[in-house]
């Protein structure tokens, strides 16, 4: 067998999953990702997609979360992912280097239509199918990264619709997943170019709505029965820069969503900056720290590139600072909350501009990465201080990811936040996590397809 016959091979015969440990981390995604999209449900972009989608029109059978409507499947995959990556507020992966819940599960919802009955989806071969997306998602991300992210691709469009497709072609048990992820692997696309835009959180939607296509072509007899992973002009070769070894010897041993797991945020920007808001908020409440006093500061990266995603250096509007480990660490040094609010398309206040300008990024950095590090990253913020006195901080673990997770009241105050009602919040919860004992999705989502 060729490599993607291989790939191809384990997903579709890979049980379904009953480990308690392994559903529980797929339950949490689950809650996160519909924080994360209702949380974002009335944002203005999230609306003028939602006018265009109502304008193109089509048979509604799909559920839009959040908004009290059906659509088509291509439609409510485009959106669904949209909205849940809109305020850069859902999970990340390591390995990935990107989002990989928004794509997924947008596609996986996007594949259930909720018009006409067809049969019991069962929750836990749907939560399977989650977990088994996630880890071709890594799996793929380990083999192109970090030469692929760093070029430039997007990996949640390029790795999220073959991870998507993946997933569907399990939930439904389709015959024709290699082909499907053929169709997938062609269409990936996505540049970093346009982090800071609504386009970026666009690319989520693109992977999902390229999963439910992908499968929705070959359902109807459109064939692509090619080796797109090893071949010469595969997917490995282009996007991997010729990198053609995708490692599937230990094929969920352990599953990805458990090692190295999840990164849930609080936050809406991007992981990267984790650390340094979490270095700048240690550093504020130093009782030696003196905003009046400071001549420099110096953000150290290690490894060099592991700020990549931070591509904005001098931003000028406060969505770009999502992207920029400057505007993070002055709005922490100056206590300024790190709430939605200062994250949306206006103008960066002066005393943000001046001392952003006293920051410098370097990589000469000479200390060991901790040895369970996320891809041996850690970043140092050094201040330097008019008397000659300098503070520093280091992180080696933010606060959501895997190795300094948030608490189950945080992630209830999360998702409770976004639907600001606490009864239908304890609800919601007490239904998702009826899905690990093995109940019907089709119930689930059609319960909450005009209430929520």
């Amino acid at each position: 067998m060729n490599l993607a016959q291989q790939l191809s091979f384990l997903i579709a015969n890979t049980p379904v999953i009953n480990d308690p440990n392994v559903i529980d981390r797929a339950i949490n995604g689950v809650i996160d990702y519909l924080a994360s999209s209702l949380q974002a449900r009335n944002e203005v972009d999230i609306h003028k997609l939602l006018a265009w989608i109502e304008d193109e029109g089509g048979t509604a059978k799909v559920w839009l979360v959040g908004q009290k409507k059906l659509v088509t499947a291509r439609q409510a995959a485009l959106f669904n992912g949209f909205q849940a990556h809109y305020l850069d507020y859902d999970d990340v992966h390591s390995d990935v280097r990107g989002h990989p819940s928004a794509v997924i599960l947008s596609a996986l919802i996007a594949s259930i239509r909720l018009d006409k009955r067809i049969a019991n989806i069962d929750s836990k071969r749907f939560l399977t199918a989650y977990i088994i997306g996630i880890e071709v998602m890594a799996l793929l991300g380990q083999s192109v990264n970090p030469k692929h992210y760093e070029k430039g691709w997007h990996a949640t469009m390029t790795l999220g619709g073959m991870a998507a497709t993946a997933a569907i072609c399990y939930l439904h048990d389709e015959p024709f997943l290699s082909q499907a992820l053929t169709l997938a692997a062609t269409q990936a696309s996505g540049m970093r170019l346009l982090m800071g835009t609504a386009i970026k959180f666009l690319h989520a939607g693109l992977a999902a709505q390229s999963a439910i296509q992908s499968v929705e072509w070959l359902r109807v007899g459109i064939d692509a029965d090619k080796d797109f992973l090893d071949d010469k002009l595969g997917f490995l070769a282009i996007y991997g820069e010729g990198n053609t070894r995708l490692n599937l010897e230990n094929w969920g041993r352990p599953w990805k969503i458990v090692d190295p797991g999840l990164w849930f945020k609080t936050y809406s920007y991007c992981s990267a900056a984790a650390y340094i808001a979490d270095a700048g908020q240690l550093l504020y409440q130093h009782a030696k720290f003196d905003i009046n006093k400071i001549e420099h500061i110096t953000i150290f990266f290690a490894p060099p590139k592991s700020d990549a995603a931070l591509i904005y250096k001098t931003p000028l509007l406060a969505d770009q600072g999502r992207f920029s480990a400057e505007y993070i660490l002055a709005l922490t040094l100056l206590g300024i909350p790190l709430n939605f609010q200062q994250f949306t398309p206006m103008p960066i206040a002066d005393q943000i501009q001046r001392l952003m300008q006293k920051m410098q990024r370097s990589y000469q950095i000479q200390l060991p990465p901790h040895p369970e590090s996320y891809n041996q990253r850690y970043v140092v913020v050094e201040i330097l201080f008019s008397s000659g006195e300098k503070l520093s901080q280091r992180i080696d673990f933010p606060k959501g990811s895997p190795k300094n997770p948030y608490s189950q009241n945080e992630m209830w105050l999360k998702l409770f936040t976004a639907i600001g009602d606490r009864q239908q919040t304890e609800k919601l919860i007490t239904d998702i996590r009826k899905l690990a004992i093995g109940t019907d999705v089709y119930q689930f989502l059609s319960s909450y397809a005009f209430t929520l």
